[in-house]
């Protein structure tokens, strides 16, 4: 068995693995695919060690908020800096 065949089979086990960790834990899994297929074990414990992305509601483009406004911008806003605010 040639070695670089040997080389291609193990990166695609580890990319897939990294893949699937990563869908699991909310990242991109095309990313830490080719990441897994070029560092290997090496990236499979990075994305194991990982905590789960969390998404916000602001970047889905959802906004629990309505705007009245026709400037774009919220009628009362809530600052957690600033509670005097309103």
């Amino acid at each position: 068995m040639d070695f670089s065949l040997i080389v291609f089979a193990s990166g695609v086990v580890f990319g897939g693995a990294c893949a699937i960790l990563a869908t699991n834990k909310n990242r991109d899994p095309l990313a830490w695919f080719a990441i897994g297929f070029f560092f290997s074990f090496i990236a499979l414990i990075v994305i194991a060690a990982l905590s789960p992305l969390v998404t916000s509601q602001s970047r889905t483009g959802k906004s629990s908020r309505k705007t009245k406004s026709t400037n774009g911008f919220p009628d009362n806003p809530v600052d957690p800096e600033r509670p005097w605010l309103g």
